[in-house]
Protein backbone atom coordinates (compact mmCIF):
# COMPACT_ATOMS: atom_id res chain seq x y z
CA UNK A 1 0.00 0.00 0.00
CA UNK A 2 1.25 3.47 -0.88
CA UNK A 3 1.76 5.55 2.26
CA UNK A 4 3.82 8.53 1.06
CA UNK A 5 0.93 11.03 0.95
CA UNK A 6 1.53 14.67 0.21
CA UNK A 7 1.59 17.13 3.09
CA UNK A 8 -1.68 18.80 4.04
CA UNK A 9 -1.25 22.56 3.40
CA UNK A 10 -0.60 24.85 6.38
CA UNK A 11 -3.73 26.26 7.99
CA UNK A 12 -6.13 23.65 6.63
CA UNK A 13 -6.52 21.57 9.78
CA UNK A 14 -7.29 24.64 11.90
CA UNK A 15 -10.42 25.39 9.80
CA UNK A 16 -13.38 23.29 11.01
CA UNK A 17 -15.13 23.86 7.65
CA UNK A 18 -12.19 22.66 5.52
CA UNK A 19 -12.83 19.77 3.12
CA UNK A 20 -10.93 17.86 0.47
CA UNK A 21 -11.88 18.70 -3.13
CA UNK A 22 -9.95 16.14 -5.18
CA UNK A 23 -7.24 13.50 -5.27
CA UNK A 24 -5.07 12.79 -8.29
CA UNK A 25 -2.98 9.65 -8.66
CA UNK A 26 -0.76 8.30 -11.43
CA UNK A 27 -1.00 4.50 -11.58
CA UNK A 28 -0.69 1.94 -14.37
CA UNK A 29 0.39 4.77 -16.69
CA UNK A 30 -3.00 6.51 -16.25
CA UNK A 31 -4.33 9.42 -14.22
CA UNK A 32 -6.85 8.41 -11.54
CA UNK A 33 -9.05 11.17 -10.13
CA UNK A 34 -11.55 11.39 -7.29
CA UNK A 35 -13.69 14.54 -7.12
CA UNK A 36 -15.90 15.56 -4.20
CA UNK A 37 -19.41 15.60 -5.71
CA UNK A 38 -20.75 17.58 -2.73
CA UNK A 39 -19.07 20.78 -3.97
CA UNK A 40 -21.38 23.77 -4.04
CA UNK A 41 -21.91 25.59 -7.30
CA UNK A 42 -21.93 24.14 -10.77
CA UNK A 43 -19.68 23.30 -13.66
CA UNK A 44 -19.16 27.00 -14.39
CA UNK A 45 -17.63 27.45 -10.91
CA UNK A 46 -15.08 24.70 -11.53
CA UNK A 47 -13.22 27.09 -13.85
CA UNK A 48 -12.12 29.16 -10.86
CA UNK A 49 -10.71 26.05 -9.21
CA UNK A 50 -8.86 25.11 -12.41
CA UNK A 51 -7.49 28.64 -12.73
CA UNK A 52 -6.13 28.59 -9.17
CA UNK A 53 -4.64 25.11 -9.68
CA UNK A 54 -3.08 26.32 -12.97
CA UNK A 55 -1.45 29.28 -11.20
CA UNK A 56 -0.07 27.13 -8.37
CA UNK A 57 1.38 24.67 -10.90
CA UNK A 58 2.90 27.44 -13.05
CA UNK A 59 4.65 28.89 -10.00
CA UNK A 60 5.87 25.45 -8.87
CA UNK A 61 7.34 24.62 -12.30
CA UNK A 62 8.90 28.08 -12.59
CA UNK A 63 10.63 27.75 -9.22
CA UNK A 64 11.62 24.13 -9.71
CA UNK A 65 12.87 24.50 -13.30
CA UNK A 66 14.34 28.01 -13.08
CA UNK A 67 11.98 29.45 -15.72
CA UNK A 68 9.67 32.45 -15.66
CA UNK A 69 6.12 32.03 -14.43
CA UNK A 70 4.95 33.59 -17.73
CA UNK A 71 6.82 30.95 -19.75
CA UNK A 72 5.34 28.13 -17.67
CA UNK A 73 1.83 29.58 -18.00
CA UNK A 74 2.22 29.83 -21.78
CA UNK A 75 3.49 26.26 -22.18
CA UNK A 76 0.84 24.83 -19.88
CA UNK A 77 -2.01 26.76 -21.54
CA UNK A 78 -0.97 25.69 -25.04
CA UNK A 79 -0.88 22.03 -24.01
CA UNK A 80 -4.17 22.34 -22.11
CA UNK A 81 -5.96 23.89 -25.10
CA UNK A 82 -4.63 21.18 -27.44
CA UNK A 83 -5.90 18.46 -25.11
CA UNK A 84 -9.29 20.13 -24.57
CA UNK A 85 -9.78 20.17 -28.34
CA UNK A 86 -9.06 16.42 -28.53
CA UNK A 87 -10.12 14.79 -25.23
CA UNK A 88 -9.20 11.19 -24.48
CA UNK A 89 -12.04 8.80 -25.21
CA UNK A 90 -10.82 6.50 -22.44
CA UNK A 91 -11.88 8.89 -19.64
CA UNK A 92 -14.72 7.35 -17.66
CA UNK A 93 -16.40 7.84 -14.33
CA UNK A 94 -19.55 8.59 -12.40
CA UNK A 95 -20.93 9.26 -8.96
CA UNK A 96 -20.35 6.24 -6.74
CA UNK A 97 -23.24 4.60 -4.87
CA UNK A 98 -22.56 6.54 -1.66
CA UNK A 99 -23.06 9.86 -3.48
CA UNK A 100 -19.91 11.18 -1.81
CA UNK A 101 -17.49 11.33 -4.71
CA UNK A 102 -17.12 11.17 -8.45
CA UNK A 103 -14.38 8.83 -9.61
CA UNK A 104 -12.84 9.11 -13.04
CA UNK A 105 -9.84 7.51 -14.66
Amino acid sequence: MYTDELRIPDGVLSDPEAFEIMRLWAAHEELHVTLNSDLSGGAEDFGELLSDLFEHAARMFAERDGQSVEHCRSVMLADFMARVKAPKESIEGGIVDTGETVKAH
